[in-house]
């Protein structure tokens, strides 16, 4: 049955919106965080197994929007994918400066699931990219998958930005390629929101899973949206 558009869902998508939007008002920073790929096997790929992950992306180039510290912490998926020799990037305009973060973001990333503190040293950091979404320094066609975590609609809602993101994403993808992005309120209801979605993305197919993931630093209630660029 769909999901009415004042749903639960829907109902807390927005006031988590609507909590960044007071971050904004209130000149407060962005807390960057380090979810682990625990987090990213449950809402981009079904829970699936990390070797049967690893092995699907062998030879594809990934993109990891708004990444925050994950390049810089052991248990995330961009040090998986660095261990595997899967090409996997991190891409965070924060990260432009280098490794630089205080406390209160050390602290978040172990709140939301980093096994250690990150670390300046890590390995593959020339694959963690000081950039905007939507100045991505990929050649045209060359991404095979685009992910991304609490940014999109949550900490990005301006219609104008989004709509350059989303085409950013057209350009570097594959044809087949996909773009998959958590949370978000269901699709119906987001392409109502932001119309400017089904003109940009007028040649990919949509799927949406709903998840009832409780977990402290976690939506309890969202979509996860996947996004397929036609061949």
């Amino acid at each position: 049955m769909p999901t009415p558009q004042y749903s639960l869902p829907n109902f807390l998508f927005n006031a988590l919106s609507s909590t960044a939007r007071l971050y904004e008002k209130l000149g407060l920073s962005v807390v960057s965080t380090a979810r682990p790929f625990s987090f990213y096997r449950k809402v981009f790929f079904q829970s699936r197994s990390e070797a049967a992950i690893l092995a699907d992306l062998e030879d594809k180039t990934v993109v990891d929007i708004g990444c925050g510290l994950t390049p810089f912490t052991e248990n995330s998926m961009f040090q998986a994918c660095h261990r595997q020799g899967v090409d996997f990037y991190g891409v965070d305009p924060k990260l432009e400066k280098g490794f630089k973060f205080g406390v209160v973001d050390s602290l978040w990333s172990t709140f939301t699931g980093a096994s250690k503190a990150p670390r300046g040293n890590m390995p593959g950091r020339h694959k963690a990219i000081g950039a905007y979404a939507d100045q991505l320094p990929f050649d045209d066609g060359s991404v095979d998958l685009v992910l991304s975590s609490w940014l999109l609609f949550v900490w990005i809602q301006d219609p104008t930005i989004l709509a350059a993101i989303f085409t950013e994403f057209d350009r570097v993808l594959k044809p087949g390629g996909r773009i998959s992005f958590y949370p978000s309120m269901r699709w119906q209801d987001m392409t109502a929101k932001y119309p400017f979605l089904l003109d940009v993305l007028k040649q990919y197919q949509s799927e949406q899973q709903f998840w009832t993931y409780v977990r402290t630093s976690s939506l309890p209630f969202a979509y996860t949206i996947h996004l397929t660029k036609n061949k």
